[in-house]
């Protein structure tokens, strides 16, 4: 698919729900991320942060190819990489393990690399303002695909600690990142959803 398809195909310019279930169409009006710009490098090393990448590379990784969308209240930004792994299972199965083993870890090192768009509200987008990241394995057995993707706010402010019982650990001073890692979960489920769709299309 990942060579097959257009590229604004593969990363549609709004990922949004079908307008109903009959419909090829999807609604804008009712899109959770709007696309910014697409990257045309697919450099598996490039595309991912360091953990992320050796992990990927130790399975064989063949292309990263990554988008930047912003949601639609123009405040929170996000780069997703689609992983294209060896076909099969068993590379699919090891990165479900990574991701699970890093969502248990106090500070989750999962991400895409910040891909920032000139002259787009993502003009400023620097890995260095990724606020959270998350990963998931495409659902449908017969892509060989993960998605990847880091969150951040588009005016650069940084995660900080809060406190007690609002913290997410069980100590004074735990992190907000949370809301940022599960924002780059979402981004990843409806990117898995648009690539299902777009499978069924060709079928």
């Amino acid at each position: 698919m990942w060579r097959n398809e257009p590229v604004d195909k593969l990363f549609p310019e709004g990922l949004a729900p079908r307008l109903n279930t009959q419909s090829e169409s999807t609604d804008p009006s009712r899109a959770a991320w709007h696309r910014v710009g697409i990257s045309d490098g697919t450099d598996c090393a490039k595309g991912l942060n360091d953990v992320t990448a050796a992990a990927v590379e130790k399975l064989g990784c063949e292309a990263v190819l990554r988008a930047t969308y912003v949601d639609p209240t123009g405040n929170t930004v996000a780069t997703v990489a689609l992983v294209v792994l060896p076909k099969g299972e068993s590379a699919k199965t090891k990165m479900t393990e990574f991701f699970d083993e890093d969502t248990d870890k106090l500070d989750p090192e999962v991400g895409a690399k910040a891909y920032g768009v000139p002259d787009t509200i993502a003009a400023d987008w620097r890995d260095a303002s990724s606020n959270g990241g998350a990963g998931i394995t495409v659902t449908e057995p017969s892509l060989p695909y993960v998605l990847i993707a880091s969150t951040g706010a588009v005016d650069g402010r940084k995660a900080g600690n809060l406190p007690g019982e609002w913290g997410s650990h069980s100590w004074d001073a735990g992190d907000d990142r949370a809301p940022w890692r599960g924002a780059a979960k979402g981004l990843c489920d409806d990117m898995n959803l648009h690539l299902t769709d777009l499978l069924l299309e060709g079928s």
